[in-house]
């Protein structure tokens, strides 16, 4: 069929028929062409990785663009967005065809090669950009797929019981996972491009190889000072039909927020990845504008007409762009997730297929959602005895056990995944928490010491490993640690603050010190009691590696009310979740202050302190808040609770200074002002302290 298509364009556009169609009203049509990855005008070009993102080279490009400028109205995403009122899109005052150009994933050609040609002709485009894959520097899973089939040497491969041909069938094989990433639950694929570099015997491919075919934050914030809008095109990549909501709803905000940190612009649309209609959800839509998402774009879903565009359902085209006739042609022819709902739909599967190892892995999933650990245990082991490789339902039975204090369960249930796959960190990080839980803390540290080896950046593992050093007071190895962390994560300036600390509290008192222990320990989140420690560790393991991310940047950042509105309802979800997680009370104390719930604040950050007393940042939060209120007596004690930290915080002491003035202790007040002068003597604040001290002395 699409070679029928392409014929005719060529015809009608050599013919220059095209021209008469032209003339044809195209009021009520929109077409959004959507590219990937240009080529370069070599006929010898050739890539590593995935041939099938490439659609034409940059002088095709540059012809397409051209005729797109001369013979339609090239439209941006603000002008899309001008054209919507009152909860419908309507149509420009023009007869001329009305074009959008949309790029998706992030690749670097869009720069070198796509980038150069419209902003010559001066046509805006919107760019939608996978995250992790800025980010991290690595290729996502299509490339890798493609990457390591083609270079597999083997006459066969086997795979999942199943042995693939290689030589000529290569792309056979290629389409087959591509297909099975697609459309399999994430929990099937998970760890697909591992067990299919052993299975090939090809390396992943090299970090400095796939780096040059990524765009920077600094290329991508260029294109964003030019016409070309940053979209989301959320954070991995996973086709959104294979994750649940909550999960999609990780993904868009984290990619969301992760782009407007990196460009200091708002992110207003998003494009679902693999996004024809059987790849995403019914509730796809609906989590998108919950996620402050304006505008939500599909993919080969055909040409819109202006009077029925859905906003969270756009439709694009990325078939037939190959050549200017075709793209020619085609302008001018143109209620979130419920735990209840969702367990009686696994029981019905359940009933009607008793060994599908899927249901009952899902079922326990969403007993772990509300909170029946028994319950999800159960499911998970059904699960595992329908299909004993299946490795993530293993892991969460091993963690739900240990959530239950089966300690022996859940370490042979781990170890029999470490027997097949010796090399993986994240069993030794999860076996690690399981002797923590133990009370085995010399064989824990054991474990995640082999995770960190395997892996050094695991940052989770290795700030884990700082508090199980300092419990053991091994004070050098748990400053080491942090100090490690804080190298992998320089913005964090609450952890630098930490180690500095520590430094301090070491340099004057030594290692023996008291003040140690409760120190390190409150960055992580937990007390000094190892049982309240390890309880913490086993939280951590709930919460997915998206919401830690989401947790830090909210954190960190400003955003637009709209996005901070959307992460409220994101976080009071999983507070209902983790009641007992101070972290997203915490987080959510942070969001109600953004948006001046200060109340609503106040409830969360003291939650947030009762959950964990030694949590510095909820305290001093919590005291700031009250000492804004002028609430001093109240603040006071928190305040001194903070002290006993040691911290390099001028503004606490200098926040202590002013509650003392407020409560007409004016000789802790210069105490207080003093210290924070001796940490940084041109801090200015608290000249305004001195100030108020001199006058009490002048009135008595």
């Amino acid at each position: 069929m699409e070679g029928k298509k392409a014929l005719l364009a060529n015809i009608l556009h050599n013919s220059n028929l095209v021209n008469l169609f032209k003339r044809l009203p195209m009021r009520n049509k929109l077409i959004i062409l959507n590219y990937h990855r240009i080529r370069p005008s070599d006929f010898l070009f050739h890539t590593d990785f995935d041939d099938g993102v490439y659609g034409l080279n940059s002088d095709e490009f540059a012809r397409q663009v051209k005729w797109l400028k001369h013979n339609t109205l090239v439209m941006s995403e603000r002008d899309l967005l001008d054209h919507y009122k009152d909860g419908r899109f309507f149509s420009p005052k023009t007869s001329t065809p009305c074009v959008m150009i949309t790029f998706d994933d992030g690749y670097r050609d869009n720069y070198t090669l796509a980038y150069p040609i419209l902003k010559y002709y001066e046509v805006p485009a919107i760019l939608f950009v996978t995250t992790q894959m800025i980010n991290t520097r690595q290729m996502s899973w299509w490339d890798i797929i493609a990457y390591l089939i083609k270079r597999c040497e083997k006459p066969f491969i086997s795979f999942g019981g199943k042995q693939m041909p290689m030589g000529d069938q290569k792309k056979d094989a290629i389409a087959f996972f591509l297909l099975m990433m697609k459309r399999e639950q994430y929990e099937h694929t998970k760890y697909l491009l591992p067990e299919l570099s052993e299975a090939c015997d090809v390396a992943l491919p090299d970090l400095e190889l796939q780096d040059k075919e990524i765009l920077s934050w600094e290329e991508i914030r260029e294109m964003a000072q030019h016409q070309i809008a940053i979209g989301s095109h959320t954070h991995s990549h996973r086709a959104l039909s294979t994750i649940n909501p909550s999960s999609q709803k990780e993904e868009m905000i984290l990619s969301k927020l992760i782009i407007e940190e990196n460009i200091g612009q708002p992110v207003l649309s998003i494009s679902y990845p693999v996004g024809e209609l059987i790849y995403i959800t019914e509730e796809t839509p609906r989590i998108a504008a919950s996620s402050g998402y304006l505008l939500g774009f599909t993919t080969n879903t055909g040409v819109n007409d202006w009077q029925s565009i859905q906003p969270y359902g756009i439709r694009r085209t990325a078939r037939l762009l190959e050549k200017v006739a075709t793209v020619s042609l085609l302008t001018v022819l143109p209620g979130l997730f419920s735990w209840d709902s969702a367990a009686t739909q696994q029981i019905k599967m359940m009933k009607a297929h008793p060994t599908y190892a899927d249901a009952y892995y899902r079922l326990g999933v969403i007993h772990l959602g509300q909170g029946k650990i028994e319950q999800a245990i159960s499911s998970f082991q059904k699960a595992v005895d329908a299909n004993p490789d299946y490795t993530e339902a293993r892991i969460k039975l091993g963690i739900s056990q240990g959530f239950a204090g089966q300690y022996d369960e859940a370490e042979r249930n781990l170890l029999y995944i470490l027997d097949k796959r010796p090399a993986f960190a994240d069993i030794y990080y999860y076996l690690g928490i399981i002797h923590a839980s133990n009370k085995q803390t010399f064989k824990a540290i054991e474990q995640l010491e082999k995770a960190v080896t395997i892996n050094p950046g695991y940052s989770d593992a290795i700030l884990k490993l700082g508090v199980l050093y300092c419990q053991q007071k091994q004070y050098d190895l748990a400053l080491s640690m942090l100090q490690r962390a804080s190298r992998l994560d320089p913005s964090d300036k609450d952890l630098l603050a930490l180690v500095e600390a520590g430094q301090n509290i070491i340099a004057m008192y030594g290692y023996e010190s008291a003040k140690i222990l409760p120190l390190f320990s409150s960055y992580i989140g937990n007390s000094d009691q190892i049982d309240e420690l390890v309880k913490g560790f086993i939280t951590h393991l709930s919460i997915s590696p998206n919401l830690n991310d989401i947790m830090t940047i909210v954190e960190k950042g400003i955003f637009p009310r709209e996005n901070m509105e959307a992460l409220v309802l994101l976080f009071q979800d999983y507070k209902a979740t983790f009641p007992e997680y101070s972290d997203i009370h915490y987080v959510l104390g942070i969001l109600y202050k953004k948006l001046d719930r200060i109340k609503d604040a106040e409830i969360c950050f003291t939650e947030a302190v009762r959950l964990n007393p030694n949590y510095i940042k909820a305290r001093l939060n919590l005291f700031n808040l009250l000492k804004e209120q002028g609430r001093f007596t109240e603040a006071i004690g928190h305040g001194y609770a903070l002290e006993r930290f040691n911290l390099l915080y001028p503004d606490l002491y200098c926040g202590l200074a002013e509650t003392s003035l407020g409560l007409g202790r004016y000789s802790d007040a210069e105490q207080f002002a003093q210290k924070a002068i001796s940490i940084s003597p041109v801090y200015q604040r608290v000249q305004h302290v001195f100030d108020k001290i001199r006058e009490s002395h002048d009135v008595t």
